[in-house]
């Protein structure tokens, strides 16, 4: 039987991200005031994006944060020579946030450079951090702040691997440019929303709200492409209605904030491994190690069946699923078992394994 998010939460399963670095988020865009937070916290979330300016505001957002044991991202533009300014650099941050999306606004380089000089000369304590509208504007920015964030919402508009793709290319932009900061984190802002809330160039529009095997797999896909943290984009849509009082939707994020959760001793700070040999190549997979204990992600990011030789995966149970045995969590087809387009698969290795 599996436990209820709920549940695994007063188990301690989804504990905040240990102490020291960024640990890894897993944060909802969009907060707006401190009552949404216990909300947040009890699906699974450690963290939260704020677009609000006010330091009032903020300051009882970084309170409610301090109590749920949450971190939060949100703009110190007008914090920086207020009453707050002291105050703020107790306040529990993830990271300061600079800009959202500069290159889209038409800001140089230079721009932000001296904006995040600005903060860290105010603030040198804290990170700081901004989002890009997709990877490749990173070959431009990748050097600024401590922390890079991508935006990538695909659902209907662009083929939904391509999130691993914009993920990748802000890894490798950042390893470029950044000497000091080869490995600086890169979080992905993945789609919690439906397109046609918005205005579009497309005509007619396309879009709708992604489902529960979408939100997985672009989840895991940026995992295994590099990310060190997830983002879902947005709490609050167009109509004011809050993502976690649609509950149908809402169980698409908690279950998968759930189990990033489960796998956070590996996730936080984990080494990363290369995936068992004998998979077909065309799969996405890779290990995550941690806290004593191995996962191994795997997806098919292609729209075409992929073959998995079940005996590859000796030692390995599957999580997440109604079933313990691998060949149960596959499609089987005249003997042959097969990993369908989108699917993932989260395994951990056995104990009396671990030693292989």
């Amino acid at each position: 039987m599996k436990l209820l998010p709920s549940l695994c939460l007063l188990l301690g399963l989804a504990a905040p991200a240990a102490a020291g670095g960024f640990g890894f988020p897993v944060c909802m865009y969009g907060v707006g005031a401190p009552e949404e937070l216990a909300p947040l916290k009890r699906g699974g979330f450690n963290c939260f994006q704020t677009y609000a300016g006010d330091p009032a505001l903020l300051a009882a957002l970084a309170a409610e944060a301090e109590k749920q044991g949450m971190k939060m991202v949100a703009s110190p533009d007008q914090v920086i020579g207020s009453t707050y300014a002291a105050a703020a650099k107790g306040w529990p941050m993830l990271a300061w946030y600079l800009y959202d999306e500069p290159e889209v606004h038409k800001k140089t380089l230079a721009y932000m450079e001296q904006l995040d000089k600005r903060v860290k000369d105010w603030d040198p304590a804290q990170p700081t951090t901004f989002v890009l509208s997709s990877g490749l504007p990173a070959f431009t920015y990748g050097a600024v702040a401590d922390a890079l964030m991508v935006d990538w919402y695909p659902v209907l508009h662009f083929r939904l691997e391509s999130v691993g793709y914009q993920v990748n290319l802000v890894k490798e932009a950042a390893k470029k440019l950044d000497i000091k900061r080869p490995d600086k984190p890169v979080w992905a802002v993945l789609q919690a929303f439906d397109w046609m809330e918005y205005p579009q160039l497309r005509n007619p529009p396309a879009g709708r709200f992604p489902t529960r095997d979408e939100v997985r797999f672009m989840t895991y896909i940026s995992v295994l492409r590099g990310a060190g943290g997830i983002f879902y984009f947005t709490l609050r849509n167009t109509k004011g209605e809050l993502l976690y009082d649609q509950p149908e939707r809402w169980a698409f994020y908690e279950k998968t904030a759930w189990e990033l959760n489960h796998l956070l001793p590996a996730l936080d700070g984990g080494e990363r491994l290369p995936a068992p040999e004998g998979l077909d190549a065309k799969l996405a997979a890779g290990i995550v190690k941690g806290g004593g204990r191995r996962f191994l992600i795997m997806t098919n990011p292609t729209e075409r069946p992929v073959l998995v030789k079940p005996e590859v995966l000796d030692g390995w149970r599957p999580l997440f699923e109604e079933h313990r045995d691998v060949r149960l969590a596959l499609k089987e087809y005249k003997g042959h078992w097969w990993m369908m387009p989108y699917k993932v698969l989260v395994l951990e290795k056995r104990r009396r394994f671990l030693l292989f």
